[in-house]
């Protein structure tokens, strides 16, 4: 009972923080259990972040000045999913990336499989976590099956074997990724507008839970965790340079399961470690 008042009055706080601060770029909100909790939160957030420095690039003025892959390729980019209580965002990360440019390829294959990737990936640790060039470096070597042939089990944090057929019982036909590369910032709006969603992770402070609307920044509270997502466009509101990111928190969180982050500064290191494969049919 006590931490649940405890978690009660901590969300309060930030809340309250954020949006009586008149400088915020974005809105807060308390989230009922349904969609989020300060236990789920936690579990979610798997990925192993490299440490970070704050710095600035100067924004590509060549490029549009605001871009969403879902408008650039309609229909292309696959709805928002929910990772539920695994620490998988990793391989959702990845592989919706991979789902995503397939289907801009013009491949048939709908959403690829993050369940592959926590069973069946040895270099990563499944519900515990995963390491995003090594997720990378397994779809190079080893490939990737559909969402069909492997549906995802895992959002009770348990992680089954790996599979020898799919669950039809056909046999698995994996997709590698022909190559994959690690971008800089400006590599990394050249590869959106080119090839669409890229894969990233950032640090994920405690605020980052309440976030609602608007171009987060960092307000309140420690460091929760690593998380990695699906960066789908950039852009600028009220001033502010953003990048447009699709979580896999499920609809009900953020904007419509997305949210958008500082762009330009490598805040919470958002462009410190982001990955583009390189894919075919």
């Amino acid at each position: 009972m006590f931490f649940l008042l405890f978690a009660s009055v901590l969300a309060e706080s930030i809340v309250e923080t954020v949006n009586n601060d008149p400088s915020s770029t974005w809105v807060a909100v308390e989230y009922p259990a349904s969609v989020i909790t300060r236990a789920k939160f936690l579990a979610r957030l798997g990925t192993y972040v490299t440490k970070y420095e704050e710095t600035s690039f100067d924004l590509d003025n060549a490029l549009p000045e605001n871009f969403d892959s879902r408008e650039q390729w309609p229909g292309k980019i696959l709805p928002v999913r929910d990772q539920a209580s695994c620490g998988s965002c990793w391989a959702f990360s990845v592989a919706e990336t991979m789902g995503d440019r397939l289907s801009i390829k013009g491949c048939d294959f709908g959403d690829m499989s993050p369940q592959d990737l926590v069973s069946c990936d040895t270099t990563d640790m499944g519900c515990n976590g995963g390491y995003m060039d090594h997720a990378w470096a397994w779809t190079k070597s080893h490939g990737i099956t559909t969402e069909k042939c492997m549906p995802y089990q895992s959002g009770s944090g348990r992680v089954p074997a790996c599979p020898a057929k799919c669950v039809n019982g056909s046999a698995i036909v994996r997709n590698k990724s022909v190559s994959y590369k690690k971008l800089n910032a400006q590599q990394m709006m050249e590869e959106l507008y080119e090839n669409g969603p890229i894969s990233v992770a950032f640090t994920v402070y405690y605020d980052f839970m309440n976030y609602k609307s608007g171009v987060y920044v960092h307000k309140t509270g420690g460091i929760a965790g690593g998380h990695a997502v699906l960066c789908v466009g950039w852009g600028v509101e009220d001033n502010t340079p953003y990048w447009l990111c699709q979580n896999s928190w499920g609809p009900a969180w953020g904007e419509k399961g997305h949210f958008k982050i500082l762009r330009g500064s490598n805040h919470c290191g958002i462009e410190n470690q982001s990955y583009a494969p390189e894919v075919q049919c």
